[in-house]
């Protein structure tokens, strides 16, 4: 009987990481990592994403994955980048 391997096992995260480096795939930051990098509260990351629209974006570029919002490095790093240069 063949055993498939779980979630959790070093096997299957093996493969997936090197998939996801094949691919040149990046982890996504959930919204207590991003919160946690800026050192705000969860609920004004929810509160600049939903306010956000095209023309006037709030926070550092967020996407829906399912029902949960989340964010690449890169993106985050744009917008303290951004700050930073805006704050003089």
């Amino acid at each position: 009987m063949q055993r498939t391997a779980h979630l959790s096992t070093p096997a299957f995260n093996g493969r997936v990481v090197e998939a996801a480096e094949g691919l040149e795939l990046r982890p996504l930051l959930a919204v207590d990592d991003v919160a946690g990098l800026l050192g705000i509260p969860k609920a004004t990351l929810y509160r600049w994403h939903s306010r956000s629209t095209a023309d006037a974006p709030q926070g550092p570029r967020a996407f829906r994955v399912g029902r949960h919002l989340r964010y690449t490095l890169e993106d985050v790093r744009a917008y303290i980048e951004d700050q930073r240069l805006n704050s003089a």
